[in-house]
């Protein structure tokens, strides 16, 4: 395809009047400018994140209220409703630490589409961000089915740019991680651990003081 080509394909055909941008501004169809299919790929994962974020708030407030059941129960010596709370304390966890994770390389693919769509590139560059994304809504396909919606959304308007520029991308190779993404999905890893720890209070060292007394019930 020939440079100018690909400007037409990527800004659309040039001289709408004003009265066709408004027109085209709601319109999504084959002859749609891939650099409008970006930008709408890009506010959904941006939107994605927003709402990832609040569903780690809301985590979190339920994780402090029933921290502090577990510590109450504790104090109270009852075990048993100790352990009760810690269980749920620990399943919240699960799931905020993959919201956390997901959370880092949705940043990362955010920021390398942000680039691309501002400064421009090659449009091979856009097949990690598709992997990247992909495995994220993989990830929140049980946990938030929503946004595994809209990240799939987001993939299939980067999938079409890259038909549309000619580059042969087929389905297995949208879902498969470059060396680069699955860098990034490790070092989400160590991220989300980070995040963990300054956003949610240790309960190990509560869940031993319960085993530990547990025990000396036992053997009295």
């Amino acid at each position: 395809m020939k440079p100018e080509d690909y400007l037409k394909k990527w800004y659309g055909a040039s001289g709408p009047t004003i009265a066709d941008k408004i027109k085209n501004l709601f319109k999504i169809g084959p002859e749609e400018p891939l650099a409008k299919r970006a930008v709408m790929a890009h506010y959904r994962i941006k939107s994605a994140l927003s709402r990832i974020r609040a569903y780690i708030d809301r985590l979190n407030e339920r994780d402090r209220e029933l921290f502090e059941r577990t510590v109450e129960s504790l104090m109270k010596k009852d075990e048993i409703r100790a352990k009760i709370y810690a269980n749920e304390v620990a399943e919240i966890r699960k799931v905020a630490k993959q919201l956390l994770m997901v959370e880092y390389v949705l940043e990362q693919a955010s920021l390398r589409l942000e680039t691309f769509i501002i400064v421009g590139g090659a449009f091979g560059d856009i097949v990690p961000v598709i992997g990247i994304v992909k495995e994220a809504s993989n990830i929140l396909k049980s946990i938030a089915p929503d946004l595994w919606i809209e990240l799939n959304m987001a993939v299939n308007e980067l999938s079409l740019i890259m038909a549309a520029t000619g580059i042969d991308i087929t389905s297995e190779a949208g879902i498969t991680l470059s060396d680069e993404a699955r860098k990034i999905f490790e070092e989400a890893k160590i991220v989300a651990e980070q995040r963990m720890k300054e956003k949610f209070p240790e309960l190990p060292s509560l869940v031993a003081a319960s085993k530990e007394s547990e025990g000396a019930v036992q053997t009295s």
